[in-house]
């Protein structure tokens, strides 16, 4: 029997078709009704009965018949969409679903369920179309087998889509380090920089999603192997290669390889001088993309480097892509070699690229011994000769924005949606574009910016960490947890894990994962290990639900204010969290942000940049809250730009409105 035909017997339309109690009913808005026959479909496919009422019209009652089947149904599946919220009836059944313990949420387009379903686990499945391969169905599946108290049948169906069927798999590029087969084992980076310098030729000339050097050069020898590539990248295509290096004279060869038939594509060797590097770069980057049939812009013209001034350039990349300059001095050393390099090649656009970039990091490490103004001049010069020279540059445009105030938001978007515009999957644009969507709200935007972000780079402990903590804040609190586990799994020795793990999983209550965990914190010491302690003091304060653990808190908060003259935001949205909100805001009105304008001013909020608009947030909840945006200079960012915090319509008052009256006073 088809789907179809299935389908037919099983859903009964309007309630006429099937008189057996349905496994599940489905509730949506009628902007999604394909959507939610593709649902039903799947569900079926799977051996469960449907009721979906898919035939009456568009302004139907509530009626008896559609109340009876929701009561009778074991499950009820409903699709949150910008209209399923704004319905009548989409609440009015997942209400009776949730008082009855049978409530699977699913959002089509990233809106969140309204209040009190957001405190519920909802799958985000937005730009869903039909695919019944998505990552969420099994979780989907599971869940109402479990309610329906029957087992899930094996369907032997193909996946059902929707009419705009994508193509095959999408191509996704790999360029992993290549081998150093020199007698010389000091030229590793030499070679990791030929190979990083075709991954950014492809990635920067071609539509192609490219995996960004942090992850693809992890693989190293016998690790290199195309299925744990594949498996570990979610790659279709991989590129390898080797280094041979006598004097001036070089040899690069090369492979691309297709990783669901392990065959080769295309492979070549090629000959030449340390002056030909160059071409003979552009050359693999060009046959890389023939084989994969796309187009490669053409090059920026420019004049040979000379020998001494690429390993000089190859030397200051491998220093800055092996440190954090937050923790280490890698952009104090790397300065000099590419100040010498654009000393001798003016024209050179990646080393002016790669000098801003280490000018601005050196600025705001703290490390630095020049002030602010000429460091910023140095950082300005180096960036504007960069996209003079090459508009693409876009780590340039990330530089210049580095040097913005916290609080200069408009100029700040402005200069990271041109680094995205210049290289649309640059991870660094990508992560630096989400987390400024997270400072002002902007949840749905910065979590997509994210998930853009780890797929590109999954071995990034920032790019992974980032899109973990934002699928809380889009309503996944389980999933979310889950995810930082198994980074903190990954990456047991770094503390940033574990704080970000530890403080999610106290926010949304995820007790289990906490009590795992929480005994870890002995592991570290130093400044990490007090940011350690700091969360479990807030954890505490919100399990036990004690007021003298709770006030003391507050009291402590108040004491940081009298002494610093401010408070980070996290740990003001902490105190409503643990039922203090209003106390909270007291403190926050006597903290000064001031600095957050300054040309040096630095993020308000330590780890968390947009924690006061999580789900979670209780200081929202008041009108007061508007006086603290305004001190931010939030409401004048959200006015000019017409763009407005995510789940505002949820408040007790009109949040717009509030912002409008608050500048106009």
């Amino acid at each position: 029997m088809s789907v179809a035909q299935h389908l037919r017997i099983n859903v009964a339309s309007g309630g006429t078709q099937d008189n057996r109690l349905a496994d599940v009913f489905i509730s949506y808005a009628r902007t999604t009704q394909e959507q939610a026959r593709a649902v039903a479909r799947i569900l079926v496919s799977a051996g469960f009965t449907i009721w979906i009422d898919d035939e009456l019209p568009s302004h139907r009652a509530f009626s008896n018949v559609i109340e009876e089947k929701l009561r009778e149904a074991k499950a009820v599946i409903v699709l949150w969409s910008s209209d399923a919220r704004a319905s009548r009836w989409v609440p009015a059944e997942a209400e009776i679903a949730h008082n009855k313990d049978k409530l699977i949420q699913i959002s089509l387009d990233g809106a969140l369920p309204p209040l009190p379903f957001n405190r519920l686990q909802c799958e985000m499945m937005p730009q869903w179309i039909g695919d019944a391969s998505h990552p969420s169905w099994p979780k989907i599946i599971s869940s109402v087998a479990e309610l329906a108290g029957k087992r899930a049948a094996e369907s032997d169906q193909q996946p059902i889509r929707l009419s705009s069927t994508p193509s095959a798999k999408e191509t996704m590029l790999a360029v992993l380090a290549f081998d150093n087969v020199s007698a010389d084992q000091e030229l590793d980076y030499f070679c990791d920089g030929v190979a990083e310098e075709i991954q950014r030729t492809v990635a920067r000339g071609t539509d192609l999603k490219v995996v960004a050097r942090t992850s693809s050069f992890q693989f190293r020898g016998a690790e290199k192997e195309t299925g744990n590539v594949a498996r570990a990248l979610g790659v279709s295509h991989l590129l390898d290669g080797s280094v041979r290096r006598g004097g001036e004279r070089i040899r690069i060869s090369a492979e691309l390889v297709d990783c669901s038939s392990h065959s080769s594509v295309w492979s070549d060797r090629f000959d030449g001088t340390l002056d030909d590097i160059f071409e003979l770069q552009e050359t693999i980057a060009e046959s890389v993309a023939q084989a994969l049939k796309v187009a490669l812009d053409p090059p920026v013209a420019a004049k040979p480097i000379g020998p001494l001034d690429y390993e000089r350039f190859l030397r200051a990349r491998a220093i800055l892509s092996g440190g954090d300059y937050v923790f280490d001095d890698s952009a104090i050393r790397a300065i000099p070699l590419l100040e010498a390099v654009t000393s001798a090649r003016a024209d050179f656009a990646p080393a002016w690229e790669l000098l801003a970039s280490a000018r601005a990091s050196e600025l705001r490490s703290g490390h630095t011994s020049q002030s602010y103004a000429e460091g910023r001049t140095a950082v300005i010069e180096a960036a504007e000769t960069a996209l003079s020279l090459d508009p693409k540059r876009s780590s340039a445009f990330v530089a210049l924005a580095m040097l913005e105030p916290w609080g200069a938001y408009t100029k700040r978007e402005a200069l990271l949606e041109d680094a995205l515009a210049a290289q649309p999957n640059d991870t660094v644009a990508l992560t630096e574009l989400s987390n400024f969507y997270w400072s002002v709200g902007r949840l749905r935007d910065a979590f997509a910016m994210a998930e853009r972000a780890y797929e590109l780079d999954p071995m990034m402990p920032s790019a992974a960490v980032l899109e973990a903590a934002l699928r809380a804040y889009i309503g996944d609190y389980q999933g979310s947890v889950s995810q930082h586990r198994q980074l903190y799994k990954r990456w047991p020795d770094n503390p940033g894990m574990l704080h970000h793990l530890l403080n999610i999983a106290a926010t949304t209550g995820e007790w289990d994962a906490y009590d795992e965990f929480i005994g870890d914190i002995d592991k570290f010491d130093g400044w990490q290990a007090a940011d350690l302690r700091a969360a479990k003091a807030y954890a505490e304060a919100v399990r036990n639900e004690d007021d003298a653990v709770r006030n003391h808190r507050i009291e402590r908060y108040n004491e940081v204010v009298e002494k610093t003259g401010t408070l980070p935001l996290n740990v003001i949205t902490g105190g409503g969290v643990f039922g203090r909100a209003e106390q909270a805001l007291d403190i926050a009105e006597k903290a000064s942000y001031d600095y957050i304008f300054e040309p040096e001013g630095d993020r308000a909020a330590l780890h968390f940049p947009g924690t006061m608009f999580g789900p979670w947030s209780t200081i929202k909840n008041y009108p007061r809250f508007v006086n603290l945006c305004a001190r931010l200079g939030l409401c004048d960012y959200w006015v000019s730009s017409g763009i407005w915090p995510d789940r505002i319509d949820e408040l007790p008052y009109d949040f717009k409105a509030e912002v409008h009256k608050t500048l106009t006073t």
